[in-house]
């Protein structure tokens, strides 16, 4: 598992993205543009492997059915979900630790 240090680096992106754009936010959820964001600007979408439909749809699979936007647990899974698909030839664990958690910078 990734060390406590890239966790911690991870939920701060997570709040910053989660507030980008809108001042009434409280940097607990992230919506669905945000994600986006995040994952264009983070190179996880690499037009290849994962594109911009791949992350919207793994955001629709993770979040609560009537939300419009996903809570850090989500997100979480939400990355378990795009780590293999951008890292082929990685195990889970491998795409996520290594890869994945290290490319998430705000």
């Amino acid at each position: 598992m990734a060390e406590s240090a890239d966790m911690e680096q991870l939920l701060t992106s997570f709040r910053k993205f989660a507030i980008h754009g809108d001042t009434k936010a409280t940097g607990k959820e992230l919506n669905g543009k945000n994600w986006a964001k995040l994952c264009k600007d983070c190179k996880i979408i690499d037009g290849k492997n994962v594109t911009a439909t791949d992350v919207d749809i793994v955001f629709s699979k993770v979040k609560q059915k009537t939300s419009r936007v996903i809570t850090y647990e989500e997100f979480r899974r939400a990355l378990d979900e795009l780590g293999p698909k951008r890292f082929k030839g990685q195990s889970k664990e491998e795409a996520l630790d290594r890869y994945l958690f290290g490319m998430i910078r705000f």
